[in-house]
């Protein structure tokens, strides 16, 4: 149902979009350009208050000056200065380790000498001559001779017969008769026998053949040998000597670094505080502006209100009738939402006010103390006095060490050095014994048969057939209808020549195999084995000595301070210490400014339809127009600005055209000099150039389509590799127009 109304309404759709496709009236020989009216929209100012009017209040603060008043903050009065005591430092030298001894060892020498020994006797092996091996070739039955039967089929022959598939009856023509299927079988091929062949049985019967005959080896028992060790010394035993270190003892001794002595303290005076008042600042009034306070609004206007214009679908209806698609297009009359814009405005929700504060705040202090301040002045009350403080020497114990037990020597056995070498001694000499080889046989596998092929036969049965029959059950009545009964040929296998059996001799199978027999039996010879020596490196050594060397006593100079002027004091006179306090006096007081700030309007453009477009109408254009017309533009090489005379070229050529309501296409070729896509870039720049002068001059962009095609389309045959003139090459750099639908 959904597709019938589709259908139906593009028909209508179609029928509508079809009839408004033509102009009435058109003249022979012209071209025409269909357009759609546009919707006429004017302009309206609408002037809305964003911001309302309100006072500003500005406080201009109390004006203060300063004074300078100079107060005594510390009274005059003494102090003791120490003069310290003098010390001066003098070396003395202290002994931080004795005289002692040393024991140096003297190192023995050492020789290496070089002995040579048999570590193996000279001897004989025996080495085999190993028996030689001819091969020679005979034959053994691997399959006896024997029958198979191989069968001659039965040939089969066909033959036509008939077979009714449907009986006579008769028809009614009113009442039709009855009918039911049954089914019938029905031989298509006679049963036959057929032979089968009972293949001959064979056993494998495994018999050993000799392929290698029996034979000897000679096998070498090898000299048997022992090993003995011989201890060999390479280095003789010898001593060496170890020196006992002497021991040593450290003795303290208590040295004077510093003498006692005397230092004066200071026990400095004792100052007192009294504390003192004076007016240090005068207020005035503290004025506190409130500002204005606002609230943030909206306005919503309505620039533009909802209107609907046609359009035409993406795809064509279903079944649609006609080659062209745009027959078969739905029309659709489409809202256009309303445009709005929206205004923030600002809403005044209390003007600004002043607070007056007094200066002296009365609730936290009392007034009378108001702007009074304090300072402290500083009194001695007691006078500085000095006491005596006795400094003890200062001792440093010094650790000096003293030999208690001078050096020794003690002499170490060292144990000869022997090295244990291995020697071969020949216990056994190298003889033979004969071992027998036994014979290699083989077991070979060969087929005998046990019994002979025969046949048996196999009773084949007939072949049937399920044929379905149409057999009339209730008679027609009313008027007869013969109907003839319906035959079928069909075709059945019957036996011609029964299967027989053929015998066909299997002859027997023989393999030639190869055996090894010993022509030469092994012998032996004898091979002289060197004896074998190895060098022993021996060490002769000369025992080490010792000597005493003297090791000096060790001092250490140190530096002992001592004084040679006890302290004392002197007497420090302290002046009297003045500041100068800031006072704060009111110049004069403050005092509030009123600026009113004018309310803020803003203007907003509303569109507002004036007259309803998208009726379909059709202007005349010129035939010449419709195809691609040159623009006398001659653009300079590799630029893309237009030139005066280019612009004036565009007023007078193109500009008349677009004022018809027509949409054009700007298309701007280059010459081949230059890669390809450094021309389109520059063509598809010089159409942009042609098409940014056509908006400057107030036409819409829709209605302007600009394509570069570099050098593409050349106008005559300067391509690349063509030498031309500079008169050919600029025919190429040329720009075209042509009027396009754009609908």
């Amino acid at each position: 149902m959904k597709k019938a109304l589709l259908t139906i309404l593009s028909f209508v759709v179609c029928t509508v979009a079809f009839a408004q496709d033509l102009p009435t009236n058109p003249d022979p020989g012209k071209c025409y350009k269909r357009c759609v009216t546009p919707d006429v929209w004017v302009n309206q100012d609408v002037t809305i208050q964003v911001a309302p009017a309100y006072k500003k209040l500005k406080v201009v603060p109390a004006q203060y000056r300063t004074e300078n008043v100079e107060v005594v903050v510390q009274s005059a009065g003494q102090e003791l200065s120490v003069v310290p005591a003098q010390y001066e430092t003098q070396n003395f030298e202290v002994t931080v380790t004795g005289p002692s001894q040393r024991l140096e060892k003297v190192a023995g020498s050492t020789e290496t000498t070089t002995e040579e020994m048999i570590i193996q006797p000279a001897y004989q092996e025996l080495e085999v001559i190993p028996a030689k091996y001819a091969t020679e070739n005979f034959e053994v039955t691997t399959s006896e001779g024997g029958q198979t039967l191989s069968v001659v089929p039965a040939k089969l022959g066909t033959e036509t017969f008939e077979v009714v598939v449907t009986e006579a009856s008769q028809r009614l023509e009113v009442i039709p008769a009855q009918y039911e299927t049954r089914t019938e079988t029905v031989v298509v091929q006679e049963a036959y026998q057929k032979l089968e062949t009972v293949p001959a049985q064979y056993e494998t019967r495994t018999e050993t053949v000799v392929v290698t005959e029996a034979g000897q080896r000679m096998e070498i028992v090898p000299a048997k040998w022992a090993t003995e060790n011989v201890e060999v010394v390479v280095q003789p035993a010898s001593s060496r000597i170890e020196i006992v270190p002497a021991q040593y003892g450290t003795e303290t001794e208590t040295v004077v670094v510093k003498e006692a002595s005397q230092r004066l303290e200071v026990i400095p005076a004792v100052w007192g505080t009294e504390t003192l008042t004076y007016k240090k600042r005068e207020y005035g009034n503290t004025l506190k502006v409130v500002p204005a306070s606002f609230s943030t609004d909206y306005q919503v206007i309505e620039t533009k209100p909802a209107t609907a214009k046609w359009g035409m679908s993406d795809t064509p209806a279903a079944d649609c009738a006609s080659s062209d698609p745009n027959d078969c297009r739905y029309w659709c009359y489409k809202n256009v939402p309303a445009q709005n814009i929206t205004v923030n405005t600002t809403v005044l929700t209390n003007d600004a006010s002043v607070i007056t504060t007094p200066g002296c705040d009365t609730a936290n202090a009392n007034e009378s103390d108001c702007g009074m301040g304090t300072y402290t002045r500083k009194v001695v009350t007691t006078p500085a006095t000095t006491r005596v403080i006795d400094i003890p020497a200062v001792t440093k114990e010094v650790k000096r060490t003293v030999m208690t037990q001078p050096s020794t020597t003690r002499s170490i056995p060292i144990p000869a050095v022997t090295k244990t070498i291995k020697k071969t001694v020949l216990v056994s000499p190298a003889t033979t014994r004969v071992i027998d080889i036994p014979a290699v046989t083989k077991e070979v596998t060969r087929q005998v048969m046990v019994t002979p092929p025969t046949t048996r036969a196999i009773d084949i049965p007939a072949v049937t057939k399920e044929v379905k029959r149409t057999v009339m059950v209730t008679p027609p009545t009313t008027r007869v209808i013969e109907i003839p009964a319906v035959t079928k040929t069909m075709k059945r296998t019957v036996l011609a020549t029964p299967a027989t059996t053929r015998v066909t001799e299997i002859p027997a199978t023989t393999k030639t195999m190869k055996r090894t027999v010993m022509a030469t039996p092994p012998t032996t010879r004898a091979i002289d084995i060197p004896s074998k020596s190895t060098t022993i490196r021996k060490t002769v050594l000369t025992p080490e000595t010792t000597r005493t060397v003297d090791i000096p006593a060790v001092t250490k100079t140190m530096k002992r301070v001592v004084m040679t002027t006890p302290p004392t004091t002197r007497v420090i006179e302290v002046p009297q210490k003045t500041a100068t306090l800031k006072t704060t006096v009111l110049a004069s007081d403050a005092r509030v400014d009123e600026v009113t700030i004018p309310a803020v309007n803003k203007t907003v453009t509303k569109e507002v339809l004036q007259k309803k477009g998208g009726l379909t109408t059709w202007a005349e254009v010129d035939c010449k127009l419709v195809e691609y017309n040159s623009l006398n533009i001659n653009w300079n090489l590799g630029s893309a600005t237009l030139t005066p005379s280019a612009k004036a070229e565009i007023d007078k050529v193109l500009l008349p055209v677009l004022q018809n309501g027509v949409s054009v296409e700007i298309a701007s070729h280059t010459d081949s000099r230059g890669s390809a896509a450094s021309n389109r870039s520059l063509s598809e720049r010089r159409a942009q150039a042609v098409t940014n002068y056509l908006i400057s001059k107030g036409i819409n962009s829709s209605r302007i389509v600009s394509n570069g095609y570099g050098e593409a389309r050349l106008a005559n045959r300067c391509s690349d590799g063509v030498s031309c003139t500079e008169r050919e090459h600029l025919q190429n750099r040329r720009t075209e127009f042509r009027v396009i639908d754009a609908n």
